[in-house]
């Protein structure tokens, strides 16, 4: 069975200046660029994954974004990997889509290979 696998990559532990190591504070308006590498089995996979980010996109402008929601759209997907540039506190809620973006190419890439196993009319 193939699969597909997002592991995050992002380096937060390196601030760009060394005095914001030592902040004891959140700064919410801090823009981070989440980074993950992508996995693949198959090319059916890579597919996939593309057909649940245009449905993501298009539910994103069909119900509008909520105040500050990050869209999906602004991932940038190359071979190997996502790169996501984003405010700090939009983080968890990036890692949330990107979590329900493989749950759906998952799905997807099964509901696909069960219609191609079920008889033609």
């Amino acid at each position: 069975m193939s699969f597909i696998r997002l592991d995050e990559t992002t380096d937060l532990a390196t601030p760009a200046d060394a005095r914001d190591g030592l902040a004891l504070r959140f700064d919410p308006t801090r823009r981070i660029n989440l980074r993950f590498r992508l996995s693949f089995d198959s090319p059916d996979d890579v597919d996939a994954l593309r057909y649940a980010r245009r449905v993501m996109i298009r539910e994103e402008r069909t119900r509008g974004l909520e105040w500050e929601e990050p869209s999906i759209e602004d991932a940038v997907f190359s071979v190997n990997d996502v790169s996501w540039p984003a405010l700090a506190s939009q983080a968890a809620w990036c890692r949330e889509k990107i979590v329900e973006l493989v749950e759906r190419a998952l799905r997807a890439r099964d509901d696909v290979a069960v219609a191609e196993r079920l008889p033609s009319a």
